[in-house]
């Protein structure tokens, strides 16, 4: 079987990115993008904060792969309209070259359940929808799998728990059927998060391995200290190899390092 390579890269919605990546330098983040996802041959790359213009363009440049994923307030042309709308409208795409059959995506739970919560996510600007994104993908070699993309909240516990509840769920009903891989921007640490800790457990008994890449994953200017950004993959799949996506023209496009991994799937 040949080595299969995945991954997960949280692009930042940041100025440049959300009016298309072009900066007045001239530099071209969609394009770059592109290049590093062509170069890399990845069989998946899911990506986390691509915008509507972000990934128009980036479409634009890429030769041979597809985007799959709606956005957190849908893509109406009302919703474009409004800037201050379409300028947070992010996806969670899933770019990949392969055959898919269906694709899906979830409202998750979002909204913080009591008042303190509340006003905590309205000072701090993190209430906002949460998304994930399920493509089902055909492969002559292995048949199905399922792909499933998100990124969650990064500050109310109480939300973060119902919404993993919620991915939990889908898992438990898709592993019956499927090979699934779990990814994105989880926004969690292993040993920090005790309610992280216990979904990779409830995962691993429905037959999914975390990828134990631990180094941090997001800016510097943030305190955690070790991941964030997590791939969980079927554990009856063998890792040829794993770590963070050290691309150096990556660093004007996102204030992330990426997840990697090179599988075998058996």
């Amino acid at each position: 079987m040949d080595i299969i390579r995945i991954g997960t890269l949280n692009t930042q919605n940041n100025k440049v990115n959300r009016l298309g990546g072009l900066d007045s330098n001239g530099v071209d983040n969609a394009k770059i993008l592109a290049g590093h996802i062509e170069n890399n041959g990845y069989y998946f790359l899911c990506t986390q904060e691509l915008t509507r213009v972000f990934s128009k363009r980036l479409l634009e440049h890429l030769k041979n792969y597809k985007l799959y994923g709606e956005y957190r307030y849908g893509s109406s042309s009302l919703v474009q309209k409004m800037s201050s709308l379409d300028s947070f409208n992010e996806n969670n795409a899933i770019i990949t070259n392969k055959n898919v059959l269906t694709t899906t995506t979830n409202l998750l739970p979002w909204f913080p359940s009591n008042p303190k919560d509340l006003i905590e996510s309205l000072r701090k600007c993190s209430i906002m929808p949460r998304i994930i994104t399920m493509v089902e993908i055909s492969d002559n070699n292995f048949g199905s799998i399922y792909v499933l993309n998100t990124h969650l909240d990064y500050q109310i516990r109480d939300v973060q728990i119902r919404q993993l509840k919620s991915i939990y769920n889908i898992v438990k009903i898709l592993s019956k059927t499927y090979p699934v891989v779990l990814t994105g921007d989880l926004n969690m640490e292993i040993n920090v998060d005790a309610h992280f800790d216990e979904f990779i457990t409830e995962l691993d008994k429905l037959g999914l391995q975390r990828i134990e890449v631990n180094e941090k994953t997001n800016s510097q200017k943030f305190s955690n200290k070790s991941a964030i950004d997590h791939i969980f993959i079927p554990k009856n799949w063998y890792i040829e190899n794993a770590g963070l996506i050290n691309d150096d023209t990556l660093d004007n496009l996102t204030d992330h390092k990426g997840v990697f991994a090179d599988i075998k799937i058996r």
